[in-house]
């Protein structure tokens, strides 16, 4: 009997792009975090405090994303980017020295190793529907 396949690492990348975005969007209650509107589907933005680009572990790190609205997120978040870090630092100064104890570790994860961050994030996102 042929062994079942592992997903391909682009795809398990896809998926826990996707996983912790939304984890952070039902920790948040999909409410923008900058001006507090009720948002859900493409309104609703999965915002990254240290870009992508800064460091494998934020990537999937949902203390590192934040809720937005579409309009916050383009408008706000990457219009001024200087003055939104300084807001966000000053709102969620908890979560601000978290990710910031985190950006030197920018390690590269095997497939396994994504594969145990997928089945942490689904188990955080099951926690956080059952409330």
């Amino acid at each position: 009997m042929p062994r079942p396949r592992k997903p391909a690492r682009k795809t398990l990348i896809k998926a826990l792009d996707n996983l912790a975005k939304l984890v952070a969007k039902e920790r948040d209650k999909w409410i923008c975090q900058k001006c507090g509107k009720e948002v859900h589907g493409k309104s609703a933005h999965g915002s990254h405090v240290i870009p992508v680009a800064k460091g494998h572990r934020l990537r999937w790190e949902p203390t590192n994303i934040k809720c937005l609205c579409s309009y916050c997120h383009r408008r706000f978040w990457h219009s001024n980017p200087v003055e939104a870090g300084e807001w966000f630092k000053a709102k969620f100064p908890k979560r601000w020295a978290a990710i910031e104890s985190m950006l030197g570790d920018k390690k590269r994860f095997s497939t396994a190793e994504l594969e145990e961050l997928r089945q942490d994030l689904s188990r955080k996102l099951k926690r956080l529907r059952s409330r």
